[in-house]
Formats: structure tokens, sequence, C-alpha cells
């Protein structure tokens, strides 16, 4: 299996192969997205910027850090990600 080093552009989860890349309209897989965010060539649900990082906090645990660290990280991190970058709520 192919070992990458590229984050989700939605939701900045390391992407580490390419069973966890999301799916192109044209069932390709995307550079850009993970499988969580990203199937057939569109968003998994709709929800904003501000929605996705209140999210975050229910995977501290598996990004190893607190719910606080966690919703810090991504108020810095998920404004700058492809998705989200010059979008407004």
């Amino acid at each position: 299996m192919e070992k990458l080093e590229v984050f989700c552009q939605s939701c900045h989860m390391p992407i580490h192969c390419n069973d966890q890349k999301g799916i192109n309209a044209d069932k390709t897989l995307s550079d850009d997205y993970c499988i969580h965010c990203y199937k057939n060539g569109e968003f998994i649900g709709y929800c904003t910027v501000e929605e996705a990082i209140a999210d975050s906090v229910n995977f501290a645990d598996a990004a190893g850090m607190t719910p606080a660290e966690m919703l810090e990280y991504a108020q810095k991190v998920y404004p700058a990600l492809k998705r989200w970058k010059n979008k407004k709520s």
C-alpha cells in the first residue's frame, strides 16, 4: 500500500493511503479530500466552516488532543484549507 503524507483539505485528517482518499465524480481518487468528506465529486453533508470547526472536537482523542486544544487548532487551520479558503459562512 502506498504511503502518503497529505491532509484532507476539508477536515485536515491525515491521508496515509489511497484507501482514505475521497472519490471524484469520474470515480478517480481525490488528491484533496478524504473519504469521510468527499464522495462522487461532492462533499458529504453541508456545513459551514464554523460548524466544521465546532465538530472537530469530536475527533480530539484520535488526534491526541484535548477538546480545547483541538478547537484552537481547528480555528487556526480550517479557514486556510482549500474547501473553506475565501468562503463566507
